[in-house]
C-alpha cells in the first residue's frame, strides 16, 4: 500500500484548507477510482507511514464539522485587500506612470483598479491626484468627498481633505479652501498644510501693494533725473503713483538713458546659482575675458597688431584679452575686474565674506547656503538678492550715528514698490520663511532684522527683481589687404550669465503690454544697461517696459501673470481693447 501511495504522488494536485492553523491534505487519484487520504502533522499513522482507518476518517471530519468558527476580530472587506497579483501589479504601473509624467496613463489603470476595488480609499485618493494634476477639478473634488464619507483612516481622511483644499484654491474658492485645510489639520497637525493654508489665506485676503510716498521724494527724484541724459525724468504719476517720463521727442531705436543695477545676482546658463565664480567681476559681472577674438595668435604677430587693439578696444569699450583681477583678500573666492569695482562690490561682500574671523558668522552663513541649496531656482535667487540687500543695508539704512540700530532702508531702496498683509492678517512667514529669517539674524547679528522688515524686503525682491543675460564678444576677422589694418572684422555675441537684478533708475518704470522702451543687446555688464525707445516718443508722454516674457500672450493670461507676480491687474490699452500680443519682452 505504501508504494502504491508513492506512485501516486506524481499524478496528484494538492489543495491546501487552513483550518485553525491545521492543514489538511486531499490527494485526488487520476487512476481509475479515488480515495480520500486525510493525514495530521501529529498522527502516529502518517509517521509510521501507514493509512488511517475509515473510522478514523469520519471522527476527524465530525470533530472538525462541530468545531465553532473562529471570527475575527475586525469585519474584513474582501474589496479593500489587493489578494490579485493583477491589481497589484496595475497599481504599480499606475505610480511609476504617474511619476514618469504620464498621468493619462495612470488615470486609466486607475479607473481599472477601482473597478476592481470600488471600496479601496487607498485607490481613490491616489486617482484624485493624478484628476488634479489633469486640472480636472471637479472630479478629483468628487473622488475625495467620496473617501471623506465613507473612510475612518484618520491619515486619508486628512490627504482627502487636503487634496479637495487644493482644487478649491485653484478654482478660486479660498474661503471653501482654508475649511478643508483646517479639517485636514484637525486630523493630522502638518506644518506642510500649515503653509499651504496661510497661501490660501493670503489669496482670499492679498498684500496690499504699497507704491512709497515721502515728504522729500520731489528733492530725490530730481537727483535721480539728473542721471537720464535729460532725456527724461522721474516725477509722480496721477495713474501709477510715479514713472519715468520723455522730456523731449525721441525718434525710435534711440537711446534713452544709459543706468546701472544696485546689485544683481549671477546664474549660469542652466539658470544655477554659482556661489563661487571666478570667470566674472563680483560686482558687475563683466567677463573677466570679455572679448573672445577669432585667430589671435595670427592677429596678434601682425606689426598692426597694437593698432588694432586700440581699435577693438575704442569701438566696444571693453579690453582685448585677459584681465587680471583683483581677489578678496580673506575669501580669494569674490574676484573684481577694476579697483573700482572692488571698492564698490567689497561695500556689498564684506558681511557676507566667508573670510570672515567670526566662527559664528561663518556658521549661520555656511547654514544659510545649505538651506538654500535645497530650494528651487526662483526661490534661490530671491533669498540671495534678499542677502545682499541686507548686507548693503546694514551700514547705509538707517541713522549713521547709531551703530547698533535695528536694520533699516536707505533713501533709495525705501521708494521701492512693496507689498504688506491685508489688515486681516498679521505678518506670517512660512516655516521655511522663518528658517532663513533666523540665519539672516545670525548673519547680520548686530542689526536687529524684524519681522516686518524681512517680509518688506522680501516682497521688494518679488516685485522689482528682473531678470536678462549678460554676453561676451566674439570678433570674427577676415584678412582685408584693402584696410589699414590688414583685417576686417565683424562681432557676435556668446552668452555668459543670466543676471537677476534689482535696476536703480530702471526700478521706477512702469508696465504696460505695449511697452515703447527695451533694454538693448549685449549687455556686458550690470553697469551699463541700455534703455532705448521701441517706437517714436513725444515729449511728456510716459516711458514704459514690459514685465513679462512670453509669446502668444492673450489679455486674460497677460492678467492673471501679472496678478501673481506682480500683484496687479494690467489696465493698460492693450488689455482694455482685449489685444492679444504676439510677442513680448525687456529686451529688444
Amino acid at each position: 500500500m505504501i508504494n502504491r501511495l508513492q506512485s501516486l504522488k506524481k499524478n496528484q494536485n494538492l489543495i491546501k484548507i487552513c483550518f485553525n492553523n491545521r492543514i489538511l491534505a486531499r490527494c485526488f487519484c487520476t487512476t481509475g477510482r479515488s480515495e480520500d487520504i486525510f493525514s495530521t502533522k501529529n498522527s502516529k499513522d502518517a509517521i509510521k507511514g501507514t493509512i488511517r482507518t475509515q473510522e478514523d476518517i469520519e471522527e476527524e471530519i465530525n470533530n472538525f464539522q462541530n468545531k465553532a468558527p473562529i471570527k475575527p476580530k475586525v469585519p474584513i472587506d474582501p474589496a479593500s485587500i489587493h489578494l490579485s497579483y493583477d491589481i497589484q501589479e496595475a497599481m504599480q504601473k499606475a505610480y511609476d506612470e504617474f511619476q514618469n509624467g504620464r498621468p493619462e496613463e495612470a488615470l486609466k489603470r486607475y479607473f481599472w483598479v477601482l473597478s476592481k476595488t470600488p471600496f479601496d480609499n487607498a485607490v481613490r485618493i491616489q486617482r484624485a491626484t493624478v484628476l488634479e494634476s489633469l486640472s480636472r477639478l471637479e472630479d478629483a473634488i468628487s473622488d475625495c468627498n467620496t473617501v471623506i464619507k465613507t473612510s475612518t483612516d484618520g491619515e486619508i481622511l486628512s490627504e482627502a481633505f487636503v487634496i479637495k483644499a487644493v482644487c478649491l484654491v485653484r478654482q478660486e474658492k479660498y474661503s471653501e479652501a482654508i475649511v478643508a485645510f483646517e479639517k485636514s489639520l484637525l486630523l493630522i497637525p502638518n506644518p506642510k498644510v500649515v503653509d499651504l493654508k496661510r497661501e490660501a489665506e493670503s489669496m482670499l485676503y492679498p498684500d496690499t501693494v504699497i507704491v512709497p510716498n515721502h515728504e522729500d521724494d520731489y528733492e530725490f527724484f530730481n537727483s535721480l533725473s539728473s542721471t537720464l541724459m535729460d532725456n527724461a525724468i522721474v516725477k509722480k504719476s496721477p495713474i501709477h503713483g510715479r514713472g519715468i517720463f520723455a522730456t523731449r521727442d525721441i525718434d525710435e531705436e534711440e537711446l534713452i538713458f544709459e543706468a546701472p543695477a544696485l546689485l544683481s545676482i549671477p546664474t549660469d546658463v542652466a539658470n544655477k546659482f554659482e556661489k563661487n565664480d571666478h570667470g566674472h567681476c563680483n560686482n558687475c559681472h563683466l567677463s573677466l575675458k570679455p572679448l573672445k577674438l577669432d585667430k589671435e595668435k595670427e592677429i596678434s604677430e601682425s606689426r598692426e597688431f597694437p593698432k588694432i587693439e586700440d581699435t577693438l578696444s575704442r569701438m566696444t569699450n571693453l579690453p582685448l584679452g585677459d584681465i587680471s583681477g583683483i581677489c578678496c583678500p580673506k575669501c580669494n573666492e569674490a574676484i573684481f575686474c577694476s579697483s573700482e569695482c572692488e571698492s564698490q562690490g567689497m561695500a556689498k561682500h564684506k558681511l557676507i565674506c566667508s573670510g570672515t574671523p567670526s566662527n559664528i558668522h561663518n556658521n549661520f552663513l555656511n547654514k544659510f547656503y545649505h538651506e538654500i541649496s535645497k530650494l528651487d531656482d526662483e526661490d534661490r535667487t530671491n533669498y540671495l538678492l534678499m542677502l545682499q540687500i541686507f548686507s548693503l543695508q546694514y551700514t547705509t539704512g538707517g541713522n549713521q550715528d547709531e551703530p547698533l540700530r535695528s536694520m533699516q532702508m536707505d533713501e533709495f531702496m525705501k521708494r521701492l514698490v512693496h507689498s504688506e498683509p491685508s489688515k486681516h492678517q498679521t505678518t506670517y512667514l512660512s516655516r521655511k520663511d522663518t528658517k532663513i529669517h533666523q540665519l539672516m539674524k545670525g548673519i547680520f547679528s548686530n542689526r536687529e532684522i524684524t519681522k516686518e522688515i524681512y517680509y518688506r524686503v522680501k516682497s521688494i525682491v518679488q516685485l522689482n527683481a528682473v531678470a536678462f543675460p549678460t554676453s561676451r564678444i566674439r570678433i570674427l576677422s577676415e584678412k582685408n589687404p584693402m584696410d589699414e589694418l590688414g583685417y576686417s572684422f565683424d562681432f557676435q555675441e556668446i552668452p555668459s550669465q543670466q543676471l537677476i537684478s534689482i535696476l536703480m533708475q530702471g526700478s521706477f518704470f512702469n508696465h504696460s503690454c505695449e511697452p515703447n522702451v527695451f533694454v538693448a543687446t549685449p549687455v556686458v555688464n550690470d553697469k551699463s544697461i541700455r534703455f532705448c525707445s521701441r517706437r517714436p516718443i513725444k515729449k511728456g508722454e510716459e516711458l514704459f517696459i514690459s514685465y513679462l516674457d512670453g509669446e502668444n500672450l492673450t489679455t486674460d493670461k497677460r492678467r492673471i501673470t501679472l496678478k501673481a507676480t506682480h500683484s496687479f491687474i494690467c489696465n493698460c490699452q492693450a488689455c482694455i481693447s482685449k489685444k492679444n500680443i504676439d510677442f513680448l519682452s525687456l529686451l529688444d
